[in-house]
């Protein structure tokens, strides 16, 4: 089995979706199109970037200031997506500093695992990396600029979309903002976003923390006021040991699921 593509970075913050207004929607509306997230790490520093994979180094640009510093890799093999599917894929990462990329060769190999890069602020306000995937090869010089004017990367495959392309590894990645897109995580190597309570009775709150206020068993979904019913017997205001739920989004210690937030300390992976 081929292996998965794992998010590149240990702290998922993203600050721009592919579809944010700042600057990216023009990217996913245009023709051609890309769907880039901007990735700020941890704070504000320079975070590295991780190869989600074995890859080799394709293209390098803008080092000594011709453009925006650019740097492309494309996956050695076919991968595992988190779509469903394997294939060949090609990332694009803007806005590493020139020292990064200096330290890097076109046709150089990249272990899983080791440093890509780091964020960087060539052609950028602050430290972050602004990061494109799509499958197949690198095409043509790896990006074009499409009807709205904004350079997306073009590949001998499709533009996907990050939470399409990537696994979530916690024991790698901790999720601090996925700005709400639903990543798929995995567990001891296989693809899992359902969890399953492991407490007496775990509260469900309105929001990712225990400020935040619990919700009575009538806010909960259907779906968990029938799990609860059959695994209790009776009402009850949280999720009871042994309701299984699907994670829509996950920060830090906690799961966004279909009745609220719930803490992942008291669960564990589920089929």
């Amino acid at each position: 089995m081929q292996e998965p593509l794992i998010y590149p970075f240990r702290v998922m913050r993203i600050t721009q979706r592919y579809d944010g207004t700042t600057s990216h929607l023009p990217h996913t509306t245009g023709t051609p199109q890309d769907f880039p997230v901007d990735e700020a790490g941890a704070d504000g520093g320079r975070d590295p970037v991780f190869a989600p994979c074995d890859c080799v180094v394709r293209r390098i640009w803008g080092v000594g200031g011709s453009g925006v510093n650019t740097l492309w890799v494309e996956s050695r093999k076919k991968v595992r997506l988190a779509n469903g599917k394997t294939a060949v894929v090609t990332l694009q990462l803007t806005h590493p500093n020139d020292g990064d990329l200096r330290r890097l060769q076109v046709g150089q190999t990249i272990k899983k695992g080791d440093v890509l890069c780091r964020e960087g602020t060539d052609g950028a306000n602050g430290n972050h990396i602004h990061l494109s995937v799509g499958t197949g090869k690198m095409k043509g010089s790896g990006w074009t600029k499409n009807s709205l004017g904004k350079w997306v990367l073009t590949t001998t495959g499709k533009p996907l979309k990050p939470e399409e392309a990537f696994f979530v590894d916690r024991s790698f990645t901790c999720v601090r903002d996925s700005a709400g897109l639903a990543f798929s995580f995995l567990q001891n190597g296989t693809r899992s976003c359902r969890f399953r309570v492991t407490a007496p009775l775990l509260r469900v709150r309105s929001g990712p923390g225990t400020a935040c206020s619990a919700l009575p068993f009538s806010a909960l979904s259907a779906d968990a006021q029938a799990q609860i019913y059959r695994l209790a017997g009776e009402k009850a205001n949280g999720y009871v040991k042994g309701v299984v739920f699907t994670a829509l989004e996950i920060q830090n210690d906690w799961a966004k699921t279909a009745s609220g937030w719930v803490c992942l300390r008291y669960c564990e992976a589920a089929a």
